[in-house]
C-alpha cells in the first residue's frame, strides 16, 4: 500500500506547491496566439458572453480550475478550456448559460469526411449551414435569433440555388427541432 509520510512542520516553505503551479502556464487562443493563462479571463468571458452574474462566474471558474489542476497540463487550447467551462455550466444546471458559451461547428472527423466526399464543392456553404443550424437551435429563445434569421434569409437570396437551399434547410431543421422540443416542454 502506498503511504506518504508528510509532516507539514518539517517542510520548508519553498517546497510547498502553490495551487497556481498545477494550472496550465499558457493558452493558445483561437487565432493561434499564445498567452499566459489567466483565470480572471474565464470569469470575465462568462460575464460578458453569457451575462452570468459575477458570483456564479467565479464559482464556475473555481470548479474549472480544480479540474484543470488535476489534469497536469502545461498548456491548453482555448477551445478545450471552453469545453471544460461548458461542462461545468452543465454540471451546475446552468444550461441556458452553457448554450450561450458553447462553440459552434462540426467535429474534425466530419470535416475530413466532407472534404473527401465533396472535394470542396459547396463545402463552405455546408459548414455555414451547420453553424447556422446550431445557432438557431441553441439561441432560438433570444430576440437576437430572430434578427439573425432575418439577416441570413436576406443574405441567402444572393446565393446560387443549391447553396441557398442548403442554408435555408438548416434553419428550417433547427426551427423544427425547437418547436418539437417546445411541444414536449423541453425548452
Amino acid at each position: 500500500m502506498f503511504k506518504l509520510n508528510f509532516d507539514p512542520k518539517k517542510v520548508e516553505e519553498k517546497h510547498i506547491i502553490n495551487p497556481e503551479d498545477l494550472l496550465p502556464k499558457e493558452v493558445e487562443t483561437t487565432d493561434g496566439k499564445i498567452s499566459p493563462f489567466d483565470a480572471k479571463k474565464i470569469i470575465k468571458s462568462l460575464m460578458v458572453e453569457t451575462k452570468l452574474e459575477e458570483e456564479k462566474a467565479v464559482q464556475v471558474t473555481i470548479n474549472v480550475l480544480r479540474k484543470l489542476g488535476g489534469l497536469g497540463l502545461e498548456f491548453i487550447a482555448a477551445p478545450h478550456l471552453r469545453e471544460l467551462v461548458c461542462g461545468e455550466l452543465t454540471a451546475q444546471g446552468l444550461h441556458e448559460y452553457r448554450n450561450r458559451y458553447t462553440r459552434l461547428g462540426i467535429p474534425i472527423y466530419d470535416v475530413k469526411k466532407l472534404l473527401t466526399e465533396q472535394r470542396g464543392q459547396n463545402f463552405a456553404s455546408f459548414l455555414a449551414a451547420q453553424v447556422i443550424e446550431q445557432y438557431v437551435h441553441l439561441d432560438r429563445l433570444s430576440e437576437a435569433a430572430e434578427i439573425v434569421i432575418e439577416q441570413i434569409s436576406h443574405y441567402t437570396k444572393n446565393l446560387p440555388e443549391e447553396e441557398r437551399t442548403l442554408i435555408e434547410s438548416a434553419m428550417e431543421n433547427a426551427l423544427k427541432l425547437y418547436n418539437e422540443k417546445k411541444k414536449k416542454h423541453l425548452v
